[in-house]
């Protein structure tokens, strides 16, 4: 894969490069708590140009995707979008994505390494119907814009979106602009053909956003209690499990690829662990992996970790038994030397 069409920009303002799924992009720019802290009191600008895209074309594509996925696909207008998930017909995740209804195609916008993943997975099911796949990662940049001033930078740059709902988005000039706030702030991720990149980046600048990094995009999340596919969520657990319930599945769309599963999970049964936050007391940061108890019965492990600068503590994705997912329930963080308390919260962590 290639590195990131900024790169040169990225290098220019001394950026410290780190590699995700074969790309080179920035980790950070001198100071992640700086950057975060940047996203909640103004804007920041981060290249999501790593995040795997696809395009859907052809006169059965809307029919065809609303049977394959988890959310409404078939009645989406030009301009609207939704948040859904493909899944195997036992219901786990091939991967989650973000779908935009455009006059002639259907774009998504996928985990980084997941494009043709889910070409392949999807391709399997295309028989008769006139429904073709584009992968279009490598063509395309994506650039995300997080925080309160995002909307009047993106207005002096001449991008003014408008007033768009939630995957809401908007064509100016070659640019889709799309109302995405995984941050938990006002946000929106803008992708644009690469070579018209490093001028979309400069003008995000020039109009006062900060540069960042993916440290600063993965604490942004984890306060917002946006779940990263790779990092909370992979295909060994189900969209139930991940907590999306509300958020990237339609219970009343009809069939889907693994619908069955996640109907009778819905209206017969409970998950048997899910994803949850945990606030954890110290400084120390816990590992992927590390080991969670109540009790003293281990009851799941982390999914990712770190310092969280708005909130101020340690905060923790971790995937729980059902004994341990209510609120306030009492755990504690093991790996090495490492040893942790902390307490199960509702998310998201940070609400503005």
């Amino acid at each position: 894969m290639p590195d990131t069409p900024l790169i040169k920009k990225h290098q220019a303002l001394g950026a410290t490069l780190t590699l995700s799924e074969g790309w080179q992009v920035p980790a950070n720019f001198g100071n992640p708590a700086t950057e975060h802290l940047a996203s909640r009191e103004s804007a920041a600008v981060i290249d999501l140009s790593h995040r795997g895209k696809l395009r859907f074309s052809g006169p059965d594509t809307p029919k065809f995707l609303h049977g394959m996925l988890s959310n409404r696909a078939e009645d989406l207008l030009p301009g609207e979008g939704v948040y859904s998930t493909f899944l195997t017909r036992q219901g786990k995740f091939v991967a989650d994505l973000y779908l935009y209804r455009k006059p002639e195609s259907f774009d998504a916008i996928l985990a980084p390494g997941m494009a043709a993943v889910l070409s392949e997975a999807i391709d399997m099911y295309i028989i008769m119907d006139q429904v073709e796949v584009e992968d279009i990662s490598i063509s395309q940049a994506a650039l995300g814009l997080f925080g309160p001033e995002s909307q009047k930078i993106l207005k002096g740059a001449g991008l003014d979106p408008g007033e768009l709902p939630e995957h809401g988005h908007i064509d100016i000039e070659g640019i889709t602009i799309a109302r995405e706030p995984w941050t938990g702030d006002e946000g929106y991720l803008l992708t644009i053909p690469i070579e018209r990149s490093e001028n979309l980046w400069d003008a995000l600048l020039k109009g006062g956003a900060i540069p960042a990094g993916l440290t600063a995009f993965e604490t942004l999340t984890l306060e917002a209690g946006t779940p990263l596919f790779g990092l909370d969520m992979n295909s060994n657990i189900n969209p139930m499990q991940a907590g999306l319930e509300t958020t990237a599945i339609d219970f009343e769309k009809g069939c889907y690829i693994g619908q069955e599963v996640i109907a009778k999970i819905k209206y017969l049964g409970q998950v048997n662990r899910g994803l949850c936050g945990i606030r954890l007391i110290g400084e120390q940061i816990p590992p992927t992996g590390a080991r969670v108890e109540a009790n003293g019965e281990e009851v799941g492990s982390v999914t990712r970790a770190a310092y969280c600068p708005t909130e101020g503590q340690t905060l923790a994705f971790a995937l729980l038994h059902r004994k341990a997912m209510d609120t306030g329930c009492q755990v504690s963080v093991h790996d090495g030397d490492i040893s942790l308390n902390g307490e199960v919260t509702t998310l998201p962590f940070y609400k503005n």
